[in-house]
């Protein structure tokens, strides 16, 4: 049986979005930053190092330009752009030295660390040679699931401790975050549509008992509230960590804090945050905004939810992003300097830092055109604190068809 006939439509579209495929049945909307190929930002690429070319590597990249990408300055354009419009480009202030930023990037080809103020990659030894990666932090630890082009077996997860790479809790479907840091969910095969959900601790020990579900219900992501689980079309489920059962449902969750659930329903920009404890829901202002609401993160202190209005064919290949924060005190909405962008959105990861920054790593179109061409694409690290008035942006030199994540 195949993978994508088990698994929730969701959690396929998940899967083809870090694994840089498109589900089946379905088409990419991606454009690549070079080459000639038209898949996700995570496809496939001849592997650039033999197998026992291993030893760790810490050279220089290329010294890329610190120079804004050419659009809107301090005071952001307030603008509608239709799918047919020019589109300004990302732009803000240079990174400056100490930063403290460091992406983890993977593909198909070496993983590596790169150090962003000194430009440093060093290799992570220990993967398989020639699979698919693609990673997720843990807590403060970090996890690559590594899969070959034949998915349908799953694929290998291992935890990585500085540049070295071990093997945990042996295959598996899909894998993610523990909740509370401290472990991660494992999702094997038993038969057919049946699987188990395995809590695993960091040295592939069990730390709870097993869930059994069905693979076209499975969770994705470990919630303050339980397991989100995307198996049915237009609705999203919470369950019960330690049953399975179902504890709260909505037709779009996009976040979860320990009290609230920001959900919305359809593809409209129609925000609102639920407790599910007092049954209340209160409505939220709607951003101004012409993306569909999609990928969030909780700020680590809780006050703030970084949520994206995407749409991935404005109008094709370029893609729209729209990256607005939401003040969980003050219930408004905040929208980060010189957004909207085009932006290839399966190759840029979200993240916000320890001491409170939101991060964006991935490609970005540098002309204002509506059909881009591949070489107007360039890979940026993007960093933004709140109260800020622009971003700032440096250059990165990675290798086509990557992903890059903030490391804890």
């Amino acid at each position: 049986m195949r993978l994508t006939a088990a698994l929730p439509a969701a959690l396929v579209a998940l899967l083809a979005a870090v694994a840089g495929c498109t589900p089946a049945g379905g088409t990419s909307a991606t454009a690549p930053r070079s080459g000639t190929s038209t898949q996700a930002a995570q496809g496939t690429q001849a592997a650039q190092s033999t197998q026992a070319n291993q030893n760790t590597q810490a050279t220089q990249a290329a010294q890329p330009t610190q120079e804004a990408v050419p659009g809107r300055g301090a005071a952001a354009e307030t603008a509608r752009h239709g799918p047919g419009d020019p589109m300004p480009p990302v732009s803000g202030r240079p990174l400056e030295p100490g930063s403290g930023l460091r992406l983890l990037v993977t593909g198909e080809g070496e993983v590596f660390r790169l150090d962003v103020d000194s430009r440093v990659r060093t290799r992570v030894r220990g993967l398989p040679y020639g699979e698919r990666t693609w990673a997720f932090t843990a807590g403060s630890r970090e996890l690559v699931m590594s899969t070959p082009d034949d998915a349908d077996a799953g694929g290998r997860l291992f935890l990585l401790t500085g540049d070295r790479a071990r093997p945990l809790g042996g295959t598996a479907l899909f894998a993610f975050a523990a909740a509370d840091g401290k472990g991660v969910w494992t999702l094997q095969r038993v038969r057919a549509d049946e699987c188990r959900l395995r809590p695993l601790d960091f040295r592939g020990r069990e730390r709870g008992r097993a869930l059994r579900v069905a693979c076209s219900r499975a969770p994705a992501q470990d919630t303050p509230q339980g397991l989100l689980s995307f198996a049915e079309q237009e609705r999203a489920l919470l369950l019960d960590r330690a049953t399975g059962q179902e504890v709260f449902a909505e037709q779009r969750v996009h976040a979860v804090t320990r009290d609230l659930v920001l959900v919305s329903k359809g593809s409209q920009p129609d925000p609102a945050l639920v407790e599910p404890e007092a049954a209340r829901r209160t409505p939220l202002p709607a951003p101004d905004t012409e993306g569909t609401p999609s990928t969030a993160e909780v700020s680590p202190d809780g006050r703030r939810i970084a949520l994206w209005f995407a749409d991935p064919a404005w109008p094709g290949p370029r893609q729209y992003l729209d990256v607005q924060v939401l003040d969980l005190g003050t219930r408004t909405w905040t929208r980060l300097p010189s957004m909207p962008v085009p932006a290839s959105i399966k190759s840029t990861s979200m993240a916000w830092t320890r001491d409170g920054r939101l991060v964006l790593a991935g490609d970005f179109v540098t002309t204002g055109k509506v059909m881009p061409a591949e070489f107007d694409y360039a890979s940026f690290v993007v960093a933004w604190r709140p109260g800020e008035s622009l971003l700032s942006l440096r250059r990165l030199d990675l290798p086509p068809h990557h992903r890059a994540r903030l490391s804890p």
